[in-house]
């Protein structure tokens, strides 16, 4: 028998970074949702809960966090001559699954882009002419300039609970952080991480050699949080592995009414709230 669902506004298909950044956005504009996930669903309480998160048998051995490629896999060809073959081990593309998808096990390096990558093009035909690009590369600037897309990596920080210092705020150079940096609105949400031994250790060699360390952006929180979406987050306890970044997301669009996701896997419909972030 055929299944009739309730119509609605937008359908978005993967519950990952990018749809529930969507889900909780178009639902704050007052449109009804709702995401598709072939995965299993998931909730910051068990799943992500400590000590379970940091199983290093579980998620690290047997890629507990990562997608089942027995299931379902990606094709790869290393030319346009090539056939293309299944995917079948996991390498350094670490595809996710579920709830959250690859958000649950990114590591949490938060660097911004640099102004030049927006317009290689130009870039490299100023710095050492246009013969330096061979022919037929498709290199090409990306027609959004920095300066666009600033407001914009300031809110997914504050998303994130981004952990970090500034190096350059509005054209003002600060001490300590990033030299080389693109101008930034205002500081990064939460103060750097505490530096273990060995971090310390390279900081004072390089700074005596003349450089200019500085923290590394991570997208763990240094302190408790609470991001601009409700969602509360917990600082990093250094355990070894990088934090899950699906809660700063995923629970709160299914605390409003207006957001709905069904598993497609088990043909679940379910628009019930998670009780935690």
């Amino acid at each position: 028998m055929t299944a009739s669902n309730k119509p609605v506004d937008v359908v978005i298909v993967g519950f990952g970074w990018t749809g529930a950044i969507m889900g909780i956005e178009l639902a704050q504009a007052g449109l009804n949702v709702l995401a598709l996930e072939r995965g299993e669903d998931a909730a910051t309480v068990p799943n992500w809960a400590y000590p379970k998160v940091v199983d290093e048998i579980a998620q690290s051995a047997r890629n507990g966090l990562l997608q089942n490629l027995s299931k379902t896999t990606v094709t790869i060809r290393h030319s346009k001559n090539d056939r293309a073959v299944p995917y079948r081990q996991i390498g350094s593309f670490k595809p996710g699954t579920g709830v959250g998808g690859a958000g649950i096990h990114w590591s949490g390096v938060h660097s911004r882009v640099m102004p030049q990558e927006l317009r290689l093009k130009s870039h490299v035909t100023e710095r050492y002419g246009a013969h330096f690009i061979p022919a037929g590369m498709t290199l090409q600037d990306w027609g959004i300039t920095f300066a666009e897309l600033e407001p914009h990596f300031d809110r997914f920080e504050a998303v994130c609970g981004t952990s970090g210092k500034a190096g350059n705020i509005q054209g003002r150079m600060l001490e300590g952080g990033n030299p080389f940096e693109a101008p930034r609105s205002r500081e990064f949400p939460l103060p750097p991480l505490t530096d273990p031994p060995t971090s310390a250790l390279f900081a004072k060699a390089t700074r005596e050699l003349g450089y200019h360390p500085y923290p590394l952006p991570a997208a763990n929180a240094s302190r408790p949080y609470t991001n601009p979406y409700g969602c509360q987050l917990g600082p990093c306890n250094f355990c070894g592995f990088a934090a899950t970044m699906a809660a700063s997301t995923t629970p709160r669009p299914l605390r409003r009414r207006r957001f709905c996701r069904r598993c497609i896997a088990c043909r679940i419909s379910r628009c019930a709230p998670m009780l935690t972030c």
